[in-house]
């Protein structure tokens, strides 16, 4: 009897200490946890309002602007044109090269794709990095040889702007961010990938419309009507568009932070 009494008395004492335990925790979550989650959610708004300052009120031509695609597209279609001076009408048309690096110079980078890395940038070799210096090239003067190299041509390293970068690193910081919830960090990811499949873009379309010159600009006298307008129509129809995803964005945000609600 006695033995049990003292079974029971240990069972009370342990369920009220875990009692009073659960309690306590439960007391700490409304008083000692209630600051740091306060001040947790301040952290998470200002984060909030950094995004929402960089995709609300903006159209798809703000962030085409914002992007600098413009720019980058009507540069790299002038490097292309350079190239197709160089090899059809070398004899005829001189470019100015200090003029030319000067106008070029708003270009900070550049991106390649792996295919195009493989098939023109050597391996360095790392027993005897001494560099090797390329035979020159033969310069070709049949026409029809000149047609089949130009027929070759890849425009796989597309350059970009600061302000290009400056928005991508814009959105990896907003994205990099632990407050963030993952279904919004992803949004801005998909973001961030639609800007730099469009920079692709640019080098593809340049590409295929570089296929396109002897048609269109067979004479020398040909490129002074030339203008990178038309390269920029063949991108601006076949480009990835911004504002989807940014609608997806501000709406994910909307439901979070349940706006609609608190408005009514």
């Amino acid at each position: 009897m006695i033995e049990d009494a003292k079974n029971l008395i240990n069972i009370a004492f342990f369920v009220v200490i875990s009692a009073v335990t659960i309690l306590s925790y439960l007391h700490a979550r409304k008083t000692v946890f209630a600051p740091i989650r306060t001040e947790t959610f301040k952290l998470q708004l200002k984060t909030f309002e950094e995004i929402l300052l960089f995709f609300q009120n903006k159209s798809e031509s703000d962030f085409m602007h914002a992007f600098d695609f413009d720019r980058i597209t009507s540069l790299n279609t002038l490097q292309m044109a350079d190239r197709y001076v160089a090899q059809f009408f070398e004899d005829e048309l001189h470019i100015d090269k200090d003029k030319r690096a000067d106008t070029l110079k708003p270009l900070i980078g550049w991106i390649v794709s792996k295919d195009y890395m493989e098939k023109y940038f050597s391996k360095v070799n790392t027993e005897n990095p001494v560099a090797k210096t390329a035979p020159p090239e033969k310069k070709i003067k049949n026409p029809a040889l000149i047609l089949a190299n130009w027929e070759k041509y890849e425009h796989g390293m597309i350059g970009y702007t600061k302000e290009f970068q400056d928005q991508q690193k814009e959105l990896a910081r907003l994205a990099a961010s632990p407050l963030l919830p993952k279904p919004l960090r992803e949004s801005i990811g998909k973001f961030q990938t639609l800007a730099h499949e469009n920079l692709t873009l640019v080098g593809k379309t340049i590409t295929e419309c570089a296929a396109l010159m002897p048609n269109h600009f067979p004479l020398s006298s040909d490129m002074k009507d030339f203008e990178a307008a038309w390269v920029w129509n063949e991108f601006n129809e076949k480009r990835n568009h911004f504002e989807p995803v940014a609608k997806e964005v501000l709406a994910y945000m909307n439901s979070y932070l349940k706006i609609d609600e608190l408005m009514q």
